[in-house]
């Protein structure tokens, strides 16, 4: 066996060093492939081996639970004889599900609460406001769940950061009040509602810090607001904290990471020692050098230089190709040179690049998955099986309670509906009883009373069930509420495999204890990790993986393609600002350093873009990269048609790390046919900057759109800007962009 001096002995001298510091505040700037998880891991271990700190006055938080999992796994087996199960080890979101569970009630919150997901937190909001659209609702609870992100209340004076105008405040206010009635929190209350009960109004924060002794934080890069308040609030006088990240790799600002955290990490604890791991593991010395001539543009950043003793493997390669179909061609070209499919990674900007290279994958019989597709939570038959567990468990639940009183169809249509829900007010009491009132009651008659009755003994029945096991119970509300045959019917109609995922989802839960506890644990875990559950991991298949940059983040491979290096692609034709360019350039960092022995990258002349071809320039990325470093195959650097030198118009202050661009029409780069790229050039040089094109849509306020960069979106505003119409979008990932209406980069979907 192992002992601590041995795994200490397996680090280099700075990765040993990270592990023995436990005098001050601790910032680990761990590049890519610097082996940050051994630190974490060995610095746990020996924390207990030697410093005789308790597992249960440890807490480590990451962002995800396949990294919490997989720290347990290794600090478990470096201390085989030490009992690490009651130890902390979890993500932000779980941490503070735990908290809520176990000191939810000095703020009025009982231990039975379900989480509710996006499509819930709408559902809730729905009710609130029944005579307005989902489609027009949904942006307004995406901006909800980012003001509690960034710790606004509904009269925060800037709240309109977040989302302006003058309903917004008192909708938030009232979707609040209705969330805390109904006894449930949505994703982002679990991170800052923990906040509220650390407040000095309570004893739980002094708790804490009596409790953990040490606290340590990986990929702190990405922290967003709340997560990084809620840290303050748990770190005491006496807490030992460390902090692991990489400012280079923060690429969620999108979902509200803010480098600053770790940036300014220093100024916040007072005496902070900086240990900089910057020995690669991973990839060889030509991918580390593409990688840091890009990144080292960046100002927002603490220097560090990555190195690595691995030396050999194939010059980073440039492609530059025609079009997307030339790219897949060449792509595959090489993947088939050896066949290694599966450590193999197709990287891309944007979902919609995937098409191409599926279409011809799938010609050429070369095995692929696509890494980021539906998951198995997801699924409508899921959401179902689960409501039904969620009534049981919160009777008081409006939202999945609506969702399944009516499904399958039991004649209680919305009049009948309604008046359950009338009785639940009148006398305070939950839904189920009110079902059961209205139909004993005649509120209800005929085959709706019937129907209701029989609807609100089902959740007594299956809890008769209690002592037969969590299976028993899950299995007895999916077939008798009808939903297995509801689904049957779809299956034998639509060829699908509903009533096998229901199946999936019974199997699951008597992984966990016997009885209400443990079904609380499985919803709870399935809300905070919907990947435990389901289908096959698709990384696991057989086959090149074909996945967007953003999911890339802790994987790894072989060899690996980033395609699309094209301007108003990567970087986004989206980008403004510095911190905009500077982020672009961090998401080509991590897209780089993933790749272990060979890199090659795309750029093509043309691609085609909402059914209209699109001339291209090589991305400004490409010009940051010397040109030694590179193996160029096609015209590129020293072809000016190729090249659109004359293009330095096109990103104005190039070469000044990011500095603000033109704005320019996105369609006069546009041909329905090949034509001549250099004549497109000039074209687009010598255009007057105030030129327009005729406004084919015409937009409307919760109109659903698609952007090629930032998927699916709804209008939030219409506004006019020097005689031009402005459509602003708020998308599904939260970020809003204003456009001009006559660009034609918004695709109407409904």
């Amino acid at each position: 066996m192992a002992s601590i001096d041995t795994y200490l002995e397996q680090l280099n001298d700075k990765q040993r060093d990270a592990v023995l510091e436990n005098s001050a505040p601790l910032l680990v700037l761990a590049g890519a492939g610097s082996g940050k998880t051994r630190v974490i891991t060995t610095k746990i271990a020996y924390a207990i081996d030697r410093l005789g700190i308790s597992p249960n006055e440890i807490l480590a938080v990451t962002f995800t639970n396949k990294a919490a999992r997989e720290m347990k796994e290794r600090v478990t087996a470096m201390l085989p004889s030490v009992d690490v199960s009651k130890m902390h080890i979890r993500t932000f979101h779980s941490f503070g599900a735990w908290l809520l569970r176990v000191y939810g009630s000095y703020i009025n919150l009982s231990n039975n609460f379900s989480i509710y997901d996006d499509e819930d937190s709408l559902s809730l909001l729905s009710g609130i406001y029944s005579s307005s659209k989902k489609v027009e609702l949904k942006p307004i609870a995406k901006s909800i769940s980012l003001a509690k992100d960034m710790m606004l209340s509904p009269d925060s004076k800037d709240l309109d950061q977040v989302r302006r105008g003058i309903d917004f405040p008192k909708q938030y206010e009232a979707y609040e009040k209705r969330l805390r009635e109904v006894g449930n929190v949505d994703f982002a209350d679990l991170i800052s509602r923990s906040i509220e009960l650390l407040s000095p109004n309570f004893p739980v924060a002094r708790t804490l810090h009596n409790r953990f002794k040490m606290i340590l934080v990986d990929e702190y890069q990405d922290s967003n607001i709340a997560q990084f308040q809620l840290l303050k609030a748990l770190v005491g006088p006496h807490t030992f904290i460390c902090v692991v990240g990489d400012d280079d790799q923060s690429i969620y600002r999108f979902r509200g990471a803010n480098v600053e955290h770790i940036l300014t990490f220093p100024d916040v604890y007072v005496g902070t020692k900086i240990v900089k791991l910057e020995q690669n593991y991973r990839s060889t010395e030509g991918i580390l050098s593409v990688a840091t001539a890009v990144i080292s543009r960046n100002k927002g950043r603490h220097q560090k230089v990555l190195w690595t003793e691995k030396k050999g493997g194939g010059i980073p390669t440039v492609f530059y190709v025609e079009d997307e179909k030339s790219e897949a061609l060449r792509v595959a070209k090489e993947i088939r040179r050896d066949k290694q499919y599966n450590s193999t990674a197709v990287i891309y900007r944007t979902n919609a690049q995937s098409l191409a290279f599926e279409t011809l994958f799938q010609k050429e019989k070369i095995p692929y998955k696509v890494i980021g597709a539906l998951k198995f939570y997801d699924r409508e038959e899921i959401k179902d099986a689960l409501s039904l567990i969620y009534i049981m468990l919160n009777r008081a639940d409006e939202v999945h309670f609506k969702r399944m009183i009516n499904k399958p169809a039991r004649s209680l249509g919305n009049v009948s509906i309604e008046k359950i829900l009338l009785v639940a007010q009148q006398h305070n009491i939950d839904f189920i009883e009110a079902t059961r009132r209205s139909a004993q009651d005649g509120v209800l008659s005929g085959k709706a009373a019937s129907s209701a009755l029989r609807f609100a003994l089902l959740f007594d029945e299956a809890l008769d069930l209690i002592d037969k096991g969590n299976s028993r119970i899950v299995e007895y509300l999916v077939r008798e509420s009808g939903l297995v045959n509801y689904y049957h019917n779809q299956d034998a109609k639509n060829e699908t495999e509903k009533v096998d995922n229901i199946g999936k989802l019974v199997s699951t839960v008597d992984d966990y204890e016997a009885g209400i506890e443990g079904l609380l644990q499985f919803v709870e875990s399935l809300s905070l990790d919907p990947t435990t559950l389901g289908s096959e991991d698709p990384s696991k298949k057989d086959g090149v993986s074909l996945i967007t940059m953003h999911n890339t983040k802790g994987l790894e491979f072989d060899r690996v393609f980033v395609t699309g290096l094209e301007e108003n692609l990567f970087p986004s034709n989206s980008c403004e600002s510095d911190e905009d360019f500077e982020e672009e350039r961090r998401l080509f960092y991590v897209a780089v350093t993933r790749a272990r022995k060979e890199l090659f990258i795309t750029s093509c002349a043309r691609r085609m873009v909402f059914g209209r071809t699109n001339y291209q320039m090589p991305s400004r990325y490409l010009q940051e990269i010397p040109k030694e470093l590179m193996k160029i195959e096609g015209k590129g650097f020293n072809d000016p048609p190729r090249l659109h030198t004359s293009f330095n118009r096109g990103y104005q202050g190039y070469g000044a790390l990011g500095q603000k661009r033109e704005k320019h029409n996105a369609n006069m780069f546009s041909s329905t046919g090949k034509g001549d790229i250099l004549n497109s050039v000039k074209k687009f040089v010598n255009a007057p900057k105030d030129e327009t094109s005729p406004q084919s849509v015409e937009y409307k306020v919760g109109m659903k759109v698609y952007h090629d960069e930032y998927g699916e979106g709804f209008v939030q505003d219409i506004k006019s800007m020097r005689g031009k119409v402005m459509v602003e979008v708020i998308f599904n990932s939260s970020k809003v962009a204003t456009f001009f209406a006559f660009s034609r980069v918004l695709e109407v979907i409904s």
